[in-house]
């Protein structure tokens, strides 16, 4: 069985590969690949297959080619969010001969004569922009692949309405294409402009700029919540240390409330999904409203009942427990039958009934149980002079689960 040949091609088209390639495409059974890059090989009409939208599907099909040389042309780098990463779901890498061309990217930071080393790639090409939203928050250089739904403008109003702040964006046309262009302007600037479909964006901060740091939990009242119920600042800080997350984690908020916990468990697992479950109408509308506030794309809100709320959610890799409802043993129960191996819990308890339910119930479910009791006192000021008002104690029970699934 031949393997099947990925090559990436430039802007120039078939005028950039070299006559080896040019001869193994020519003598390929069947050329595969989007219908702009078949038109440069009408030559061999009688012999390409265009990929569309249900690429996947195509590249099965492969699996089964037999004898048959498959020429798969992809733009620039094919191993860069491109079509190689979805052929080798579906075939052994001994199968796969992958020769990349220039990513879009690195010839835009070249045209606009900037260095990349130091620079982060990334798509928004079919994609949630929640992570070109965390990487503009945490590298100096970031490079953008775009599509005709997440254009340069829409980008901009994304990361403008999540607080980035203004800087250097330059947006290349056409690279290598006769009407190539280069825009550089402001990225306050962009969402009045527009572009040719096929651009990528670049986005250059200032020398003095800080990246957001990685854990900073905000003042209580800088969400809204119901009546004082939300966990507070310190608590908050010391439940999410707890839970070590990943960037990467998927992880479940029970009894979100006012969604304090859930906004900053999405913004250090900004590369993966939290969902939130709460059953209670009004705090629905709280996390609803704070989600909008910090331009939290990662975050999935779940209304309903826990543990029935959890059936259909992503196995978790971390669970923050703030509210059960009166289920604690269901909900734990539920963790441990399907949470990833590994996986961080956290409960905030504020009962001793319910410390004790937790305890007991753990032992049964084998989970050793690390037990922490939180006594806040915080300064206010009373006739002009500072006192300290004491927080109701709070209970911190953590573990990590051995096994799942």
């Amino acid at each position: 069985m031949k393997r099947v040949l990925v090559i990436g091609v430039g802007g120039d088209g078939r005028a950039g590969l070299s006559s080896a390639l040019q001869e193994r495409i020519a003598t390929a059974d069947e050329l595969w690949g989007s219908a702009r890059l078949l038109t440069q090989w009408d030559d061999m009409a009688k012999k390409t297959i265009p990929m569309g939208a249900n690429i996947a599907e195509q590249s099965a099909t492969l699996t089964e080619r037999g004898d048959r040389q498959v020429v798969v042309l992809a733009s620039g780098d094919p191993g860069f969010y491109g079509v190689a990463s979805t052929l080798l779901r579906h075939l052994p890498p001994a199968e796969v001969e992958i020769i990349p061309h220039t990513s879009s990217l690195q010839v835009a930071f070249a045209r606009a004569g900037i260095p990349w080393s130091d620079a982060i790639f990334t798509s928004a090409h079919a994609r949630s922009l929640a992570e070109v939203v965390g990487w503009a928050r945490r590298t100096h250089k970031l490079g953008v692949l775009t599509d005709p739904e997440h254009t340069p403008a829409l980008i901009a109003r994304t990361l403008l309405d999540a607080g980035v702040p203004d800087c250097r964006a330059i947006v290349a046309e056409n690279l290598g294409l006769p009407d190539e262009k280069l825009t550089d302007t402001r990225l306050n600037l962009l969402p009045n402009q527009s572009f040719g479909p096929l651009n990528v964006l670049l986005l250059i901060h200032e020398d003095d700029w800080q990246p957001t740091p990685l854990f900073a939990p905000r003042p209580d009242d800088a969400y809204a919540h119901r009546h004082g119920l939300i966990t507070k600042r310190d608590v908050r800080m010391l439940a999410l240390g707890r839970l070590a997350l990943h960037e990467t984690d998927v992880v479940w908020d029970i009894g979100a409330g006012s969604g304090a916990v859930s906004v900053e468990m999405a913004e250090l697992a900004w590369r993966e999904t939290v969902y939130a479950i709460e059953q209670n109408n009004e705090n629905i509308g709280y996390i609803q409203q704070n989600m909008d506030r910090y331009s939290i794309l990662n975050l999935n809100l779940v209304a309903g009942h826990a543990p029935e709320a959890l059936a259909n959610l992503p196995a978790p890799n971390a669970v923050f427990i703030g509210g059960t409802g009166g289920e604690i043993e269901a909900i734990m129960q539920t963790i441990d039958r399907v949470a990833q191996p590994g996986c961080r819990v956290v409960l905030n308890l504020v009962a001793l009934d319910n410390l004790n339910r937790a305890l007991v119930y753990a032992e049964q479910l084998g989970w050793d149980m690390a037990v922490t009791q939180i006594n806040i006192a915080e300064g206010q000021m009373t006739a002009g002079h500072m006192r300290l008002a004491a927080l109701n104690p709070v209970f911190i029970l953590s573990t990590t689960l051995k096994g799942s699934l």
